[in-house]
């Protein structure tokens, strides 16, 4: 039985990534690119999701990883909230 793999597509000018179902890399690659919205920029990387990630796609979470590996949805309670903090900050600017 064929086995679906979560991949992560990371795009130039988002700060996140999206989430792509797919068999291999290369497909993810293309489902990505058909997926790619207006903003996005181009796509820099794709990257398999690691188990932590697997277990929010799972539930219906959005997802949230950065290129850099870390991610806001894990992490200490007062890591998020100053996160979350910075953020609110920045976000008439946004």
């Amino acid at each position: 039985m064929t086995r679906w793999h979560y991949y992560l597509a990371f795009w130039s000018r988002r700060s996140t990534a999206t989430v792509v179902p797919a068999l291999n890399r290369s497909q993810a690659r293309d489902r990505a690119q058909a997926r790619q919205k207006a903003g996005y920029g181009s796509l820099v990387a794709i990257q398999q999701a690691n188990e932590a990630d697997r277990r929010l796609i799972r539930q219906g979470v959005w997802v949230r990883r950065r290129r850099n590996g870390s991610s806001p949805q894990f992490g200490s309670a007062p890591a998020r909230a100053a996160a979350r903090r910075q953020r609110s900050r920045y976000r008439p600017w946004l």
